[in-house]
């Protein structure tokens, strides 16, 4: 990404943690109404998410984080302390170790995330699976289907550890499985040599 005004606001969203519209104005020199409009752009590519919050009298203001693939823009070096960590726990512990280990973090997200889906119809339930799984960095379409809903992940934000430890891609399908309420059969695999992940859920009766 080019080192422009949208490069600016995802720095100082990431310096601080959130970044309100007055402080992104404040900090990178341009006008609210350009600031909404890198906004808008930025959440359209997955990198920015945003949040109306309520501070005192008054409209609500609007306050950005950064989402999972725009955490990546900035230098991290936990790959490597994830593939040794599990490397650690898999020689004393074994794979049963590794296996429950990855069940109990999928059970842990699923019930972050089924907050967010608490109350929604099913079309703003897909929705917002939808981006909840783009924001963990899968770049996630959900659609309707003939047998009921496919889901397709264009990227996999962990594949480098998921092909030493394919626990991870169980993980993920159980998580997509309870965040739909239903059995999500895998159709296209990366680990197999296809370009995505793909799932489909039949309808419920």
């Amino acid at each position: 990404m080019q080192k422009g005004t949208r490069w600016r606001i995802l720095e100082e969203v990431h310096r601080a943690g959130q970044a309100s519209v007055a402080e992104l104005v404040a900090s990178t020199g341009v006008n609210p109404t350009t600031v909404h409009h890198h906004l808008a752009t930025l959440e359209r590519e997955g990198l920015i998410r945003t949040e109306e919050r309520r501070h005192g009298q008054g409209r609500p203001r609007l306050v950005c984080f950064l989402t999972e693939p725009g955490q990546t823009l900035f230098p991290q070096g936990y790959r490597w302390l994830a593939e040794e960590i599990l490397q650690a726990i898999t020689t004393q512990d074994g794979p049963t170790t590794v296996n429950l280990i990855f069940e109990q973090v999928g059970e842990r997200l699923a019930g972050r995330y089924l907050l967010r889906l608490k109350g929604k119809d099913t079309d703003n339930r897909l929705r917002e699976i939808e981006k909840i799984l783009t924001e963990m960095g899968f770049d996630t379409t959900v659609q309707r289907a003939a047998p009921g809903v496919r889901l397709c992940n264009r990227n996999c934000p962990v594949l480098a550890i998921a092909q030493r430890y394919p626990q991870l891609c169980a993980m993920e399908q159980r998580l997509i499985s309870m965040l739909l309420g239903r059995e999500t059969p895998r159709t296209e695999h990366r680990l197999a040599g296809a370009p995505v992940c793909t799932y489909v859920a039949a309808s419920r009766n």
